[in-house]
């Protein structure tokens, strides 16, 4: 149906220059000449005279109508395109369109117009997507297509909306208006959750576009791009720290063992250690050294003797031990007093170290107070 009219209109189009021809009348039945209406055509030649038309011809204007159907439909008979619309007004009568009006379906659009540009002069909606196909003109959409910009929206809705019905991605986030919709993202707003990245970068990155933090680590998603962390993953480095504790704690997120000491970072969170010292306790042992020696990480003197951890182990004393040989003098006080820590008898003399200092005698020489008589025969060991 809609191509028979498009045929019609197209003859319709052909406004002539040259001399009214009565064949293209579009009278059913043509009348028969008399004296007062010589060429037939239901006008008197009086009243052509009054009227302008020419009475030895019935279609005076060469529009398809014969000059008494004219004055019946209040067309001009003078001007084959009596509303001007760019169709001779026949063709309007055997198309359906009105040749009194420019614009029959009232769309902003004229007949003619309508019919170059493909639209139904007799729908004001040619697509239905919701404009009329003035408004589509105007708005650079396509008449003939509802959905302009293939972003899977009609036209209508998108100009009643937000979006751009000439852009198939209005906000330039990489996804298009109507799947933005589906997925319910803003299709105005390219990172709809405000994280940082942009509603398509989530997608590929497996995060969600309306939540700011997809993991829940205390990290938009967007800052755990910048530093590589994974935001779809609350622990990247598997530590038992989140990413987000991590930043807190200034450990890195992509490094079980920030400082390197043997020890996860979150292990040395719970044990009271920092995890950014490989020494928390600063006696020059690593912390995963001191674990593995079952010395206190948290305290660098394990044994309470005097001396750090370290100290202890780099002289062959037992950290563990606050008195490693035995002798009754902590490592500490045999460090202070010059003895050996890992002899109970620094001056060979037969008594131990402890003795001779509780019984006031040197434990570095055998005879204290040189009278001959090695400190022995003074003092019972």
């Amino acid at each position: 149906m809609r191509s028979v009219l498009f045929s019609l209109l197209l003859l319709a189009c052909d406004v002539p220059q040259t001399a009214p021809r009565a064949t293209e009348a579009v009278e059913e039945k043509a009348l028969m000449p008399t004296p007062d209406d010589r060429d037939a055509d239901g006008l008197t030649d009086v009243e052509e005279r009054v009227l302008g038309t020419n009475p030895a011809h019935p279609d005076s204007d060469g529009d398809g109508l014969f000059d008494g159907r004219e004055a019946a439909v209040s067309t001009n008979p003078l001007e084959p395109d009596s509303d001007g619309d760019g169709l001779r007004d026949g063709g309007e009568i055997l198309a359906g369109t009105d040749p009194r009006k420019m614009d029959t379906d009232e769309d902003g659009l004229p007949d003619g117009e309508e019919l170059s540009l493909g639209c139904d002069p007799l729908r004001s909606d040619s697509d239905g997507d919701g404009l009329t196909d003035g408004e589509e003109t105007i708005l650079g959409t396509e008449p003939l297509h509802v959905d302009s910009d293939g972003d899977l929206l009609r036209d209508g809705d998108e100009a009643a909306g937000a979006t751009s019905p000439t852009r198939r991605d209005t906000d330039n986030d990489g996804l298009d208006d109507g799947l933005e919709g589906l997925v319910g993202t803003d299709p105005v707003n390219p990172d709809t959750d405000g994280d940082g990245l942009q509603d398509f970068a989530e997608l590929q990155s497996g995060t969600h576009p309306r939540v700011p933090d997809s993991d829940g680590d205390g990290l938009t998603d967007g800052s755990e791009v910048l530093s590589k962390t994974n935001p779809a993953n609350p622990d990247t480095d598997g530590d038992g720290l989140t990413d987000g504790q991590e930043a807190k704690v200034k450990t890195h997120p992509l490094k079980r063992d920030t400082d390197g000491d043997g020890l996860g970072d979150a292990d040395e969170i719970a044990g009271g250690l920092n995890p950014t010292n490989p020494d928390s306790d600063g006696d020059s042992l690593g912390d995963g050294d001191e674990v593995k020696a079952g010395t206190n990480p948290a305290a660098s003197d394990s044994d309470d003797d005097g001396l750090s951890d370290g100290s202890e182990v780099r002289s062959g004393t037992h950290p563990l031990k606050p008195d490693t040989d035995g002798d009754g003098l902590t490592d500490g006080q045999e460090a202070r007093l010059k003895t050996n820590p890992l002899t109970p008898d620094s001056d060979g003399d037969g008594i131990n170290d402890g003795s001779e200092v509780r019984a006031g005698l040197n434990p570095l020489a055998r005879d204290s107070d040189g009278d001959g008589q090695p400190d022995r025969l003074v003092v019972r060991p």
